[in-house]
């Protein structure tokens, strides 16, 4: 994920298009479905310049922690539920049950991307920008926004934020990271362009290796767990998963698997978030890593 205005360009422009057309159609569900899969595909193809020696020896620490940090967050976000409930949802909620789970067909989607990477020269880095305008603009089109989802967006924040600090003092603890790659690699919240080369450039390779896919793997595995986790965090707690990506590449997930209403919400959860992975990251790469 990073930051891009012509995403919210595309979001405004499928919003402002929806608004004028009072028809739905099915259309439109089928082609943004398709366009995750695409996207999806896409990002594991986006791998096919890593080392495979990298790949091997980073991927067990990077899926650990991107699954601390998923755990955590889902946590924290039913705690802070059961101590503030969140209202009755306004649209459907999502959790549908489905002939064939999407989050098969996007893991079979990230496989065959990567392995059609290694294989053939794809311009996937190129190509992903694209398809997430067309993504933004489909989820616009047939998003509802509403004001006062803004009012719980503070439950997404503190879980998502809250469960950075635990998970990296969870790997500190476990004498897997200093202090600084630690956090820098949680407080990327999705935020893997940034979190990658910044991490790189401080603390080595390795190490900005590890930072990429942890927050690569968050948007993923936030787009996998959706189907099941939707019902049980809804909106909110699928927002605080995919932390700063919530705005955009996870914000069809968040609507489509937690609640329809909950578009607002997401979409001030990623703006908060990428702005504070972008104040944190350069602040905690200056302690010890």
């Amino acid at each position: 994920m990073e930051f891009d205005p012509f995403l919210y360009i595309a979001f405004a422009l499928g919003f402002v298009a929806g608004r004028l057309t009072s028809a739905r159609s099915p259309w439109v569900g089928r082609a943004t479905r398709a366009t995750v899969v695409v996207l999806v595909g896409l990002l594991g193809a986006s791998l096919d310049a890593v080392p495979a020696l990298s790949l091997v020896e980073t991927i067990p620490i990077a899926v650990a922690f991107a699954f601390v940090i998923l755990g955590c967050t889902g946590a924290i976000y039913l705690l802070l539920t059961r101590w503030v409930p969140d209202p009755p949802p306004v649209g459907p909620e999502g959790g549908s049950r489905e002939r064939l789970p999407f989050s098969l067909v996007l893991l079979a989607s990230l496989l065959v991307g990567f392995g059609v990477g290694r294989v053939v020269l794809l311009p996937a880095t190129s190509a992903i920008p694209w398809v997430l305008y067309v993504l933004l603009g489909l989820v616009g089109f047939d998003i509802t926004l509403r004001l006062s989802a803004l009012r719980g967006v503070w439950k997404p924040l503190t879980a998502a934020s809250v469960a950075a600090v635990l998970a990296a003092a969870l790997f500190v603890l476990a004498d897997r990271l200093a202090v600084g790659a630690a956090l820098a690699t949680s407080f990327g919240f999705g935020f893997y362009s940034l979190a990658g080369p910044l991490v790189a450039s401080r603390a080595g390779a390795v190490l900005g290796l590890l930072a990429f896919l942890t927050n690569f793997l968050r948007e993923d595995l936030t787009m996998l767990l959706s189907p099941f986790l939707g019902h049980r965090l809804r909106g909110g707690g699928l927002a605080a998963l995919g932390g700063a990506t919530s705005m955009d590449t996870t914000l069809y997930f968040v609507t489509r698997y937690g609640d329809r209403d909950a578009a607002s919400l997401a979409l001030a959860n990623g703006l908060v978030l990428t702005i504070a992975a972008t104040l944190l990251l350069p602040a905690v790469l200056a302690l010890p890593v």
